[in-house]
């Protein structure tokens, strides 16, 4: 909460021009709302409050007016010196604030006011609620919940690269064009750091709970039995009034303060000493060493970065690593007795903490003011909380669908129709139980359609049009089922003689809806979406006029709010692809199902640009119609007014989403609707998959991983579907493009194989999910390892017919079927060896799609050499360990075990298989808003204005989202670019050094953005002088690199620059000079040898070899450099001027260098000669310097120490490059 206020407001001081700048400047767009809102808070100055508690301690606090007291009260809970305080209250003035009100609106607060900490009474939950965050303060800042959000899940291993004893650069034993160990991803390090050191040996339930109803009047709460590290046992009672050691044993209850109950015994202190307001200080009193270990937790947590150390409110934020810790989490870290009772500490002895309303809560949140800026704001923040607490309440109820473990709703009909309740969450399986779908592709329709409603219900939210309302929806992916689940909508279990479907068709068509009130709801809607209304019959032949399709469901809840169901048909149909792609055609098979719909951002493109050319065609015509004029009084179009411009412009592009599905097929046609419909899937077949195929072909889009590739289709409107069409687009004999193919084919090899695993994990039981995962893996990528990997499967998983009938040729034959079903396009025969080399890019794609954990350790793809493994086993050693006898047969030992291997994986190696989730994500709209007129404003040189919308937009981003959010890291990252702009370098690596920490810990260790955060911190650290740190950096983002792509990607080129020059600024010429050839060849190969990056890149090497002394060389490079720079852009340029000014300096030292070789060479023999004759005659003293070594006698010769290396002269041109920024 107040970090990114605090932050702002510093950078505001460090830069004043930033509070002075010209807000009416043209850069930015902006709308009446927003000129109104900055009217009235542009002058806004944050308040700088402090809060004293109770303990002295005094906490200060940055906020603005937007923020509530609740959020003051999560920084005193999140400070190390208020830790203790879970259950209080804020006063002014001895005034009690309402947790929930904003700080502008409460009466009298000051901007640097002091605010009270009173300790409040407790309740039950608030007891729960504090033992609760004791436990995991004393259990560290690990990893999430682990059911959630999988093993190991946001962690972080910035500080492990940060630190390092080593004096010797990342780079002395990199080798180019090498894949990393997957040792770059081990969150071992990091997680023992921030293990904490133990403070008690048992903190649990009594024996004694629940409280008796008599000691309930008396304020009894919770019994608590506490073991401290001096091996005493007390019993513990959480009354209202706070916690008091009490008098009870294993064997006799006594609920008397042990003080008063042992008053006058030795060593008995009296009974203020046995009771305090927070466990933490009792704790403190009655165990020194207790009050020893968590001074070094409060420490250690003052000392670490926030980022690091803050614990995520809601595991489902948290990023999930696709290897982990194998022994760590193969067995508990340590015997825990209480952890068995967290259920009941975080939700109570009757659960009641989990049983809530959700869709009251929802649709509560959404009726909240939006009027003004604090409104939105809150709003929000609300609406993303409960969205991420839905989906942390849903997954676990998936997973026990998927489990069986959950008693159905209609345990009579069929299992795929099968419906449970658990938590006020309603689940269904992604099937096609009731054939809704049979006429478009039963189960496989049926489990696109799922997906496709997340769409719908997310576009409805964006819009967010009053009075209209959607369910609380997840798809949850498990195992190979998809899982919907749902909020309840209010009486929808209630039987009714009528069908409370107003809307729409419930029964594909037989009867439509078309209620008035829905209809004008859904004029907003249609217009945003560029739908026209048009009309549907039933069976009857009776026409209804709707704007939404016939599957889209409108109905009338208990409560009177108006709700639409099954938005799965949001956009309209792809035609051409319908047509063409599911009827057999020969060359294909047949698509599996005909919901192949337009992407909403294709239908958007579509519409601008059609309307963009009706404007030109309009406005062409106009000024045609000016120019025919007579009397000589013709204008240009520059002249025209805009309005006389539009005059008459009449334009109007609708869609209708029924357009060519089987319920339109009975009703009116609307031929300008079908040919709206028609022409934009012309468009994404004829325009926009060449546009992109040609983008990714000339390297303008460059994504890196899976993910990335599908975000970029995403963003430009593409369907996955494409794939094939894409990969056919891309050359195959052009070098250039070999890279981006093979995403391309990865990608849809990946998909292939997941969808063969969901197969294969519905016909075996879930105890054999790690073995199916384990021999499609062998399968696939390991192979060459081993030929028949069915062979050592387990006897009950060879009874699965298919799994024991499976080899490496069938997978191949059913992936290159799955391929050519889903993406119309043939895959070679020998795809898998094609892909040999790129195994671990494959395996992980893999195990990202299907959920699969497996675990850390290098995965062998052939059989390796004893020798390669012994050297494999000694460089992962440490190098001060003496090689002992016992050292020597550990090292045998491990050798044996890996050449032991008769797999690639095993079944043992998968870890876990965690639940894949499609939400309705809610976005911060004015947040949206505010990031993208910043960063507007700095692409046209508005640096004020862009960086104050930036930080605002920071602020609003933590304020809705949380510290702990990719957006909050996207947000750090632009800004910190924009101080690297400015040349404020320590402030640009703070911020970025931020967006690293939340980009690990929220999108992954191995995601493009940490990748590429990474990268650009390097460069920050490299200006501020910081070199050996950015090559540690460096050396993190190029393993990571070469662990999700491969060598040959283009961006590797500025990569491998950057390094270079930060090895030259080390004087390292001899390494930095690797690393400019590696550029230069990665950019020819890309590039060919006629390019201007290519040039750039042969000056920086030209300038390289100088330094080292190679001026032969660097004359060639150089004079190629020269050539092109004169050839494209002419003498005059600035860049033929530099380069042709290099090479005369470098020819004259190539010229000089070359003579003095020659008289050196020269004098060296006639020296030596004589030095053996004198030597010969005169041993004992020698009178000439043939005794030297060569390295002396050149020095000898020349005048000059031998290993100092001629640079070149000229000045600044002798600094070499500066980096160049990503």
């Amino acid at each position: 909460m107040s970090t990114a206020n605090a932050t702002k407001v510093d950078a505001t001081k460090a830069h004043p021009d930033t509070t002075n700048g010209d807000n009416s400047s043209p850069a930015v767009e902006v709308t009446a709302e927003e000129e109104n809102v900055d009217a009235n808070e542009a002058e806004e100055v944050p308040y700088k409050l402090t809060i004293k508690a109770p303990n002295g301690t005094i906490v200060p606090v940055i906020a603005s007016a937007q923020e509530t007291v609740q959020d003051l009260k999560q920084v005193v809970g999140e400070t190390p010196g208020t830790m203790e305080y879970s259950c209080f209250y804020l006063s002014l003035n001895k005034r009690r604030l309402n947790d929930f009100v904003e700080l502008g609106e409460i009466e009298g607060l000051g901007l640097d006011s002091e605010l009270e900490l009173v300790e409040d009474q407790y309740t039950e939950r608030e007891a729960r609620v504090h033992v609760s965050r004791l436990r995991d303060l004393l259990c560290g800042a690990a990893t999430a919940n682990p059911v959630v959000a999988g093993l190991d899940a946001g962690v972080s291993v910035f500080s492990t690269i940060k630190q390092s004893d080593s004096e010797e650069h990342a780079f002395k034993d990199f080798e180019l064009g090498q894949s990393a160990s997957l040792e770059v991803l081990s969150a071992s390090k990091a997680i023992k750091q921030l293990a904490q050191p133990l403070c008690v040996r048992l903190l649990v339930l009594s024996g004694w709970n629940p409280v008796p109803r008599y000691r309930q009047l008396k304020g009894d709460l919770l019994y608590l039995l506490v073991t401290t590290l001096e091996n005493q046992s007390y019993h513990i009672t959480a009354s209202s009034s706070g916690f008091y050691v009490n008098a009870s044993s294993t064997t006799r209850f006594n609920a008397e303060n042990y003080g008063v109950a042992h008053a006058g015994q030795p060593g008995v202190r009296d009974a203020a000493f046995y009771a305090a307001h927070s466990l933490l200080t009792l704790l403190r009193r009655i165990s020194s060493k207790f009050a020893k270990g968590l001074g070094e937790v409060q420490r250690g947590l003052a000392e670490r970065d926030p980022a690091e150390t803050l614990p995520f409110p809601l595991a489902e934020q948290a990023a999930t690593p696709w290897v982990v810790r194998g022994v760590e989490n193969s067995v508990p870290m340590a015997y825990d007795v209480g952890a068995p009772q967290d259920a009941y500490l975080r939700q109570g002895a009757q659960a009641v903490d989990s049983l809530r309303d959700w869709n009251e809560e929802l649709q509560s949140i959404r009726e909240m003011a939006r009027e003004t800026l604090g409104d939105r704001v809150l709003r929000d923040r609300q609406l993303h909380k409960w969205h991420a607490e839905f989906v942390e309440a849903a997954i676990p109820g998936a997973m026990a669908v998927v489990g069986g473990e959950l008693v159905p709703l209609n345990p009579t009909d069929p299992v795929d129709q099968h419906m449970f309740l658990r938590d006020n969450i309603f689940y269904s399986k992604g099937f096609d139980g009731r054939e809704t779908f049979a006429g478009l592709g039963g189960d496989s329709a049926a489990h696109v359609a799922t997906g496709k409603d997340i769409t719908g219900v997310r576009l409805l939210n964006q819009l967010d049009t009053q009075g209209l309302h959607t369910l609380g929806s997840v798809v949850v992916d498990y195992c190979g089922v998809r899982v919907v689940a749902q909020s309840v909508v209010p009486g929808v279990f209630r039987r009714q003689e009528a069908t409370p479907i107003v809307y729409g068709s419930v029964d594909q068509g037989v009867t439509v809806g078309a209620d008035p009130e829905f209809h004008q709801l859904l004029e907003p809607v249609a217009k945003a979406l560029h739908f026209a209304e048009h009309q549907v019959a039933n069976d009857a032949g009776d026409l209804a006029k709707l704007y939404t399709s016939a599957d889209v469901k409108g109905l009338t809840g208990t409560d009177g709010r108006k709700y639409v169901l099954d938005l799965y048909r949001m956009t309209p149909v792809d035609i051409e692809f319908l047509e063409s792609e599911c009827n057999d055609d020969g060359r294909f098979p047949v698509y599996p199902h005909k919901v192949v719909l337009l992407r909403p951002e294709l239908v958007d493109t579509f519409w601008e640009q059609s309307t963009r050319k009706a404007v030109m065609e309009h406005v062409a015509e106009r000024v045609r119609q000016e120019k025919s004029k007579e009397g000589g009084d013709a204008k240009d179009e520059a002249e025209i007014e805009e309005e006389d411009l539009l005059k008459g412009f009449d334009f109007s592009l609708g869609f209708s989403p029924d357009a060519f599905t089987p319920i339109q097929e009975k009703s009116p046609a609307d031929e300008s609707l079908a040919s709206a419909v028609r022409g934009a899937s012309q468009f994404l077949r004829d325009v926009s998959v060449p546009a992109l195929a040609r983008d990714l072909a000339a390297y303008v889009s460059t994504p890196l991983s899976g993910d990335a590739l599908t975000a970029t289709m995403h963003q430009r409107g593409i369907n996955m579907r494409c794939l094939g069409r894409i990969a056919e687009l891309l050359p195959t004999d052009v070098s250039s493009v070999r890279n981006i193919r093979r995403r391309v084919v990865v990608e849809m090899v990946a998909r292939a194989v997941k969808h063969v695993l969901r197969r294969l994990f519905r016909l075996a039981p879930s105890h054999l999910h790690s073995e199916v995962f384990a021999l499609v893996a062998n399968c696939l990528v390991g192979s060459r390892y081993c030929a028949s990997p069915a062979q050592h499967l387990t006897p009950a998983a060879r009874a699965v017919a298919e799994l024991a009938a499976m080899t490496p040729q069938t997978l191949a034959e059913e992936v290159r079927a799955q391929v050519a079903l889903r993406f119309r396009f043939a895959l070679a025969e020998d795809f898998v060896s094609a892909l040999a080399g790129y195994e671990t890019m494959l395996l992980r794609e893999v195990c990202v799609k299907i959920g699969a954990q497996l675990a850390l350790r290098q995965y062998h793809f052939e059989r390796p050499t004893e020798a390669s493994v012994n050297a494999a086993v000694m460089a992962a050693m440490d190098p001060a360990v003496k090689m002992t006898k016992p050292v020597k047969r550990q090292i045998k030992d491990k050798v044996d075990c890996v050449m032991a291997r008769p797999l690639t994986v095993f079944a043992d190696d998968v870890m876990n298989f965690v639940a894949l989730t499609k939400v309705a994500t809610h976005k911060s709209s004015f947040a949206d808003e505010a990031f993208e007129a910043g960063r507007l404003a700095l692409e046209k040189g508005d640096r004020t204005l862009g960086l104050e919308m930036l930080l605002e937009s920071l602020a609003l981003h933590e304020q809705t989202f949380g510290f702990l959010h990719s957006e909050s890291a996207r947000c750090y990252s632009v800004v910190s670019l924009a101080h690297y702009d400015a040349g404020e370098y320590a402030l640009a690596a703070e911020y970025m050094t931020k967006a690293v920490v939340i980009s690990e810990r929220t999108v992954g260790l191995d995601d493009p953005l940490t990748i590429h955060n990474y990268l650009n911190l390097a460069l920050y650290e490299h200006a501020r002088g910081n070199s050996l740190l950015a090559l540690r950096l460096m050396r993190h983002a190029m393993d990571l690199w070469s662990l999700v792509n491969s060598p040959d990607h283009p961006d590797l080129a500025t990569a491998y620059n950057n390094i270079a020059v930060m090895l030259q600024s080390l004087r390292l010429y001899d390494d930095s000079l690797r690393f400019f050839r590696a550029c230069l060849d990665v950019r020819v190969d890309l590039l060919g040898a006629d390019h201007v990056l290519v040039a750039g890149a042969q000056h920086s090497l030209a300038k390289v070899y100088a330094v080292t002394g190679d001026f032969k060389s660097a004359v060639q490079v150089e004079r190629d450099a020269h050539m092109f720079f004169s050839s494209k852009f002419g003498d005059e340029d600035p860049r033929s001027k530099e380069t042709g000014e290099w090479l005369a300096e470098l020819t004259f030292n190539a010229v000089r260098t070359a003579k003095l070789s020659k008289a050196a060479k020269e004098k060296i023999r006639e020296v030596a000669s004589t030095a053996s004759l004198m030597q010969m005659e005169q041993r004992e003293e020698p009178v000439s310097k043939g005794h030297l070594p060569i390295d002396d006698l050149i020095k000898f010769i020349t005048g000059r120490p031998s290993s100092s290396r001629p640079k070149p002269s000229g000045g600044p041109r002798g600094k070499g490059p500066k980096g160049s920024r990503r």
